[in-house]
């Protein structure tokens, strides 16, 4: 057969996505936590973004690490353990009345559990990935990831209003309990064994076109946060009663064009494919200047749609500039400099919106994608796909 043509959607992959759905839904919940945080807690701009920052310190912290751990002992056992602990933490929301020290332990909590159940899917599903498919499978692996990012925000908005947000944070543990009994039935493919003078974390990094893409993926964590973490505050202010309507059109582009372009970058070059689209990622953020006359709906989509294609792209470029028994660490590096831009986005930008407006915010995370632009823009292809 083939390569080009291998199945993708094996009976595990299908697990996999399943899996991933499920556990995705009981992640997602907490995209409203801003709502939750503004409405019932009254709290500022700067305390909503600490509280989300802090649980992406928790997952740069865990991520590498994480990375190392998957690559050495395995990909399940961790999608099992970080979906149990991820329920823990849920749990504890069921206890929070105010600002305080415990809701700030519990998102630390959250943020140490997300990096291991995801890093652990995300490898597993270039694991049964047919080499020259990968990208397609990322494409697919996030699209119902993102999914869940529409679906969750919006069960939780209504589940919120009609049954309390107690009902909503109790669904959140069901389904990330759930998530683990089923991970029990992925079964992970023969791995070759780790080579003597495998890399090391530190190593892996300092490749000098890995460190480039690291650094792009940083500043897109950067913008990507100053449109998921202060769009919900700023609908608020500018009159706004529902603001789900954003990451359900956000969600919805992104699965659609993840669905239906997933294998555009491996054909066309996953490296010509991002650069490209990286240009409209710098016209997202400006969009929510203009939230009157443009709307949730409509800014939603347009990141969406710039996200959906661009982050798998340029993950499925990272893999390329390492061995396939190096996955779980590239996976790892990637998804932390995401999240270290996302953190460091979440807290100074809360911070600079309290001291100016969020149209500044926005219009600094536009610059954060324009610089990405240009140092994306002269990056050469890997040398070789190696493993992939």
């Amino acid at each position: 057969m083939n390569k080009a043509t291998e199945p993708l959607l094996t009976p595990q992959f299908l697990l996999l996505l399943v899996t991933s759905a499920i556990v995705g839904l009981s992640f997602s919940t907490y995209f409203l936590l801003p709502k939750y945080l503004a409405v019932e807690l009254g709290a500022d701009p700067a305390t909503i973004g600490g509280v989300s920052a802090i649980t992406l310190v928790a997952s740069v912290i865990c991520m590498p690490i994480g990375g190392v751990l998957i690559d050495r002992h395995g990909r399940r056992p961790f999608v099992i353990f970080g979906a149990l602990l991820f329920a823990a933490g849920s749990a504890g929301f069921l206890l929070i009345d105010r600002v305080g020290p415990l809701l700030w332990v519990l998102r630390t909590i959250q943020g140490l559990a997300w990096p291991l159940y995801y890093l652990g899917l995300s490898t597993l599903a270039t694991d049964l990935a047919p080499p020259r498919r990968i990208g397609e499978a990322i494409g697919l692996f996030g699209a119902v990831m993102i999914s869940t990012n529409a679906l969750a925000p919006a069960l939780a908005e209504w589940g919120a209003q009609a049954f309390g947000w107690h009902a909503v944070f109790g669904a959140s543990i069901a389904a990330a309990v759930a998530a683990a009994v089923m991970a029990r039935w992925l079964h992970e493919p023969a791995r070759p064994a780790p080579h003597a003078d495998a890399a090391t974390m530190r190593t892996l990094v300092a490749r000098p076109g890995l460190r480039r893409i690291l650094l792009v993926t940083a500043l897109i964590g950067w913008t990507f946060s100053a449109m998921f973490t202060f769009y919900q505050p700023w609908a608020l202010a500018s009159g706004y009663k529902e603001v789900s309507a954003y990451l359900v059109a956000f969600s919805s582009c992104a699965m659609v064009v993840r669905i239906a372009l997933g294998r555009v970058a491996d054909r066309f070059g996953r490296l010509r494919v991002a650069k490209l689209v990286l240009v409209l990622y710098c016209l997202a953020p400006l969009s929510l200047v203009w939230l009157d006359t443009f709307g949730l709906t409509l800014t939603g989509a347009l990141i969406g749609i710039a996200h959906g294609i661009f982050f798998p792209s340029l993950n499925a470029v990272a893999i390329e500039f390492s061995a396939e028994h190096e996955r779980g660490k590239t996976m790892g590096a990637y998804n932390t400099a995401f999240n270290l831009g996302f953190a460091g986005g979440s807290y100074l930008l809360g911070v600079i919106a309290m001291a100016t407006s969020f149209p500044a915010i926005f219009v600094l995370a536009s610059a954060s994608a324009a610089l990405a632009c240009v140092l994306l823009a002269t990056l050469a292809p890997p040398p070789r796909a190696r493993g992939v």
